[in-house]
C-alpha cells in the first residue's frame, strides 16, 4: 500500500518536473519584443533617431544599394535599409512591393531635419514611387509591429543620390 502511494506521487512529480521544463524551453524560444520596441510604430520622433531597435522571428534576405528582396516573420521595431547622401536636392525612384499577412508595417523615408514620410504600408498597393531626397543624409527605414510579411525593392533611378545598404551589425540592438 505505502508503494502504491510512493510510485503514484513520484509519477505525478516527474509529470510535473516535465512540464515545467517544457514551458521553460518554449519561453526561452520565443521572440520577446520590448516596450520600446512595440511603441516605436506610432512615433515619428522615436522613427527618427538614429539608432535602430528590432527582432525578428525569421527573416530571409538582406538590403542592397540595388534593392531588397526578403520575407520576416514577428518583426517588430524599426530596422534601417537604406541611408541615402544627396550631395544636392534630387529624386529617389524605386519600384517597391510590400506585402503584410498579419501585423502592423510601414516602408519611411527619414528626411536630414528629421522629418518622417510614409512610403508605403499594407494599404498601399505595389508600385513605382519617386521618392524627394533633400541635401544631406536621408535615410529609409522598415516600422514593424508583430509583422508576418515580405518586401521587395528595386532602385530604378537614383540621380546624383548614392544609396548605401545599411550594415545591421553595428546599427542593429537584436
Amino acid at each position: 500500500m505505502i508503494r502504491r502511494k510512493w510510485r503514484k506521487r513520484a509519477k505525478w512529480k516527474t509529470l510535473l518536473l516535465g512540464l515545467v521544463g517544457m514551458v521553460m524551453l518554449t519561453g526561452c524560444t520565443t521572440v520577446r519584443e520590448t516596450m520600446g520596441q512595440l511603441q516605436i510604430y506610432g512615433n515619428n520622433e522615436l522613427i527618427a533617431q538614429s539608432q535602430d531597435r528590432y527582432s525578428y522571428n525569421s527573416r530571409e534576405g538582406e538590403a542592397s544599394p540595388e534593392g531588397t528582396q526578403f520575407d520576416f516573420r514577428q518583426f517588430t521595431g524599426k530596422h534601417t535599409l537604406w541611408t541615402v547622401d544627396a550631395p544636392e536636392s534630387s529624386q529617389l525612384t524605386l519600384d517597391l512591393n510590400l506585402g503584410i499577412d498579419k501585423g502592423k508595417c510601414k516602408l519611411v523615408h527619414v528626411m536630414p531635419s528629421g522629418d518622417v514620410v510614409k512610403l508605403a504600408d499594407a494599404k498601399t498597393d505595389a508600385g513605382v514611387i519617386t521618392v524627394e531626397l533633400p541635401e544631406g543624409e536621408n535615410t529609409i527605414k522598415l516600422i514593424g509591429k508583430k509583422a508576418y510579411g515580405n518586401l521587395k525593392v528595386e532602385f530604378s533611378d537614383t540621380g546624383t543620390a548614392q544609396v548605401f545598404a545599411a550594415s545591421g551589425e553595428n546599427r542593429a540592438i537584436e
